[in-house]
C-alpha cells in the first residue's frame, strides 16, 4: 500500500512530528510505501525516520499560505496524482483545509489525525472548519483519546469513522528512578497552555512544609520571564530550578521522585508517558484531555481538579510525605504504562490501513 503522511513541517521537533515519524517508520518497516510531504518546505526531518520512508518537500508551503493558497492546493493536486497514493493521512485535522479542494474527485482514501482536544482550536477558526471537513469527507478521523472520539461524534455529524489510538510510548527504559531524591519534576513549554503559574502557586504551599525538596522545570518558552519573577515574588526561587532546554531527559527523570503536570488543557501529553515509563508517579490537574486517560488515579498517580491550586500541593504533599506509596505508585506507573507501548499502537494503526485495503480491493 502507498501511504503518504501530511505534516506541517517534517523538520519541527514537537510531539506531533515525532510520533508521525514513528508510525511512519513502522509502516515502512513492515513493507508498505511510505511517503512524508511536508507542508513547509524542509527536505529534512527533525528525527532520525526510516531511510525507506521519502519525504516530498512542497515548494509552496513555507510562505504566506492565504496568498499562496490556489498554488498550493495545485501542488498537493499534482502530488497526489503523480504518485498514486492509497491513502494520505494528515498529521493534523487543519490540513483538511488544503485536502479537501486538492483532492476532489480522486480515488484516495484520507486519514484525519487530530493531535489536540476536541473543546480547544488553539486560537483557530480555520481548526473549527477544518474539523467539520474532517467529519464530513474524511474516511477515518484518529484522535488520541476516547474521551475526544466521544467529542466528535457528539458535535458533528460524522461520516467519517471515529476512532481512537493513543500515541505510542517511544521507549521503554531499563533505568528509572527510586524514588528517593527529593525533587520534583516537570518538563513542557513555558506558555499558557502548561499553567506552570499555577504550579509555582502550589510549590509555594509544598516548600513551606518541605524546604529541603526542589521543583525543577525543564523547558523554554515565552512566559520563561515571568514565571522567574513569579518565583522570587512568592519567595520560593532557592526551591525552584528554571533547567531550559534539556538535550539528555533521562537523567532527569531518572534523578527525580515525583512529577507534576499543571496544564489547563492537553491533547495526549507525550511527557507523561515518559516520565511513567521511568517510574514517576505523577500529580495532574485532571485537564482535558490526557492526564485522565493515562493515570488511574491513586494507583500510579494522583489527579485533582483542573486548576485546583491547594489540590495539586495536597497531592504533591502526599507523595512527599509517604514514601511507600510513592514508591508503590512508582512500580505501578512503569507497569501500566505498557499499554501504551509501540506494538499495541501499530496494531490498532494496522488494523486501519487493513480496513481501507480490504474495501479498496
Amino acid at each position: 500500500m502507498k501511504i503518504c503522511f501530511f505534516i506541517g513541517d517534517i523538520s519541527k521537533k514537537a510531539g506531533t512530528e515525532r510520533v508521525t515519524t514513528i508510525i511512519a517508520s513502522e509502516m515502512a518497516a513492515i513493507g508498505h510505501e511510505v511517503y512524508i510531504m511536508s507542508l513547509v518546505n524542509s527536505p529534512k526531518a527533525g528525527y532520525d525516520i526510516n531511510e525507506d520512508v521519502k519525504i516530498i518537500a512542497l515548494k509552496n508551503g513555507s510562505g504566506n499560505n492565504k496568498k499562496n493558497f490556489i498554488p498550493l492546493i495545485n501542488e498537493i493536486r499534482k502530488t497526489v496524482k503523480k504518485y498514486k497514493f492509497d491513502v494520505l493521512v494528515e498529521a493534523d485535522v487543519i490540513l483538511r483545509i488544503f485536502t479537501v479542494p486538492a483532492c476532489l474527485g480522486l480515488s484516495l482514501s484520507v486519514i484525519s489525525w487530530e493531535h489536540f482536544n476536541f473543546n480547544n482550536n488553539l486560537g483557530l477558526k480555520l481548526r473549527d472548519i477544518a474539523r467539520k471537513l474532517a467529519a464530513k469527507h474524511s474516511k477515518y478521523i484518529i484522535t488520541l483519546t476516547e474521551t475526544d472520539r466521544k467529542s466528535y461524534l457528539a458535535n458533528l455529524k460524522c461520516r467519517a469513522v471515529v476512532k481512537a489510538i493513543e500515541n505510542p510510548l517511544v521507549f521503554y527504559p531499563d533505568e528509572y528512578t527510586d524514588c528517593t531524591k527529593k525533587v520534583v519534576l516537570t518538563v513542557g513549554r513555558l506558555n499558557y497552555q502548561k499553567g506552570y503559574n499555577f504550579l509555582l502557586d502550589a510549590w509555594k504551599i509544598v516548600s513551606f512544609k518541605h524546604p529541603d525538596w526542589t521543583l525543577r522545570i525543564a523547558g523554554t518558552g515565552e512566559l520563561e520571564q515571568q514565571l522567574k519573577k513569579q518565583s522570587q515574588e512568592l519567595n520560593i526561587n532557592s526551591t525552584v530550578n528554571f533547567l531550559g532546554q534539556i538535550s539528555n531527559m533521562a537523567e532527569e527523570y531518572k534523578n527525580a521522585s515525583i512529577y507534576a503536570m499543571s496544564s489547563r488543557f492537553e491533547g495526549f501529553p507525550m511527557v507523561l508517558l515518559e516520565a511513567m515509563s521511568f517510574g514517576l508517579p505523577v500529580v495532574s490537574f485532571d485537564c482535558h484531555t490526557g492526564p485522565g486517560d493515562m493515570i488511574t488515579n491513586g494507583e500510579d498517580g494522583i489527579l485533582v481538579k483542573n486548576q485546583d491550586v491547594e489540590g495539586l500541593a495536597n497531592g504533591i504533599c502526599k507523595l512527599i510525605e509517604d514514601e511507600a506509596l510513592r514508591k508503590a505508585m512508582s512500580l505501578k506507573a512503569r507497569n501500566n504504562i505498557k499499554r501504551f507501548s509501540k506494538e499495541n499502537i501499530l496494531c490498532k494503526w494496522n488494523e486501519v490501513f487493513q480496513s481501507i485495503d480490504t474495501k479498496n480491493k
